[in-house]
């Protein structure tokens, strides 16, 4: 084995390859200009072989299925359509690949070391799946740190012994090149601790992408995204003493506001998150986020559906996220909207809740 590649690999490769070396040979000794092409050409069959060495081992590590096992919990918790299976091409030069594809098709340089294989393929997974459809509206840098957000949190989940590679190569790198970036990823993982960076901000960037993508107000979208940011960081640190200011936002651009599901008390019951729900619809907050615990579905079931039923809010989607508004592991999220078209909704909350 040479390179990893069997004798019966580099013996069919050299036969196929002997009558154009003997004819570049002839070329080189007749035109001594060509001297300089040689060494191109050597050194490109070299690297070729190396790269075809490299591609077979990442192949025989099963690097693609262990990337998409990695990201598939992601798959209930982010945006219908953005977490499917991805396919690797591992190829001999990286080229930026922006184009949009129906197929997650990742285009990687294989690497000796599988653990930089993996901690590629996660990041170029979702380098590629994040905000289908809308990359060229939402901003560089809040994209950017979105991709590393989560990728970062997939590897700690499944892969901890690769996080600091990760961190050394990704994180530290982004911010070297935009200390910016420094900005929304310490946010987003504060946000994410607490179960609202993909069931509030993450559907907040996608919904306003969509609505200003072919407005004057795509100027003003960058600001947004970071009194956005700012916000739902207020909130977060004021919990769970949050002033009544906090409880929801409305700009010129979007409208939110959060609905935060406690344990059932004698003082704190359904008609309780129904009034605070009429509230904010009277307010014309556009998108409510009613936030609860997994182990208190049950009752945030009952809350859902009183919702629904009782006021001008349309159920949108309901989902779990990897943590709740406490810490705690195994959060649900549910979107109302104001203006959305009435949908059926004990069907909704049953394909969530009797799954």
């Amino acid at each position: 084995m040479i390179f990893g590649i069997s004798l019966k690999d580099i013996f069919a490769f050299i036969g196929a390859t002997v009558p154009v070396l003997a004819f570049l040979k002839l070329l080189f000794d007749v035109i001594p200009k060509l001297n300089s092409f040689r060494s191109y050409v050597y050194r490109s069959i070299a690297g070729c072989l190396k790269h075809r060495a490299l591609e077979k081992r990442a192949i025989a590590s099963n690097i693609e299925e262990v990337v998409n096992n990695s990201v598939s919990y992601l798959q209930k918790e982010l945006p219908v359509g953005w977490i499917s299976k991805a396919k690797i091409d591992w190829v001999h030069e990286e080229t930026p690949d922006e184009l949009e594809e129906e197929e997650l098709i990742l285009r990687i340089r294989p690497f000796d070391d599988q653990d930089q294989n993996l901690i590629n393929g996660i990041y170029y997974f979702f380098k590629k799946a994040m905000f289908r459809g809308i990359k060229e509206v939402v901003p560089h840098l809040p994209r950017k740190a979105a991709v590393l957000q989560l990728s970062r949190r997939t590897i700690s989940k499944g892969h901890p012994y690769a996080l600091s590679d990760f961190e050394r190569r990704y994180l530290d790198t982004a911010i070297e090149v935009d200390e910016e970036i420094a900005y929304y990823l310490g946010h987003y993982s504060t946000m994410d601790s607490r179960g609202y960076f993909t069931g509030v901000y993450i559907r907040e960037v996608a919904d306003l992408a969509k609505r200003v993508r072919y407005s004057p107000l795509r100027s003003q979208i960058v600001d947004e995204l970071r009194e956005i940011v700012n916000h739902i960081a207020s909130f977060i640190n004021e919990y769970p003493n949050s002033p009544d200011e906090l409880w929801d936002r409305k700009s010129e651009i979007s409208s939110y506001g959060f609905l935060l599901v406690a344990q059932p008390m004698p003082w704190r019951r359904v008609d309780t998150y129904v009034n605070k729900a009429l509230y904010h619809a009277n307010n014309d907050i556009e998108r409510l986020y009613v936030l609860g615990a997994d182990q208190e579905k049950s009752f945030v079931r009952k809350v859902i559906v009183a919702i629904a039923k009782r006021t001008e809010y349309s159920l949108l989607e309901v989902f779990e996220q990897n943590k709740d508004y406490r810490g705690e592991s195994g959060g649900i999220c549910a979107i109302f909207d104001l203006s959305a078209a009435t949908r059926e909704t004990d069907q909704e909350v049953a394909k969530f809740f009797d799954q």
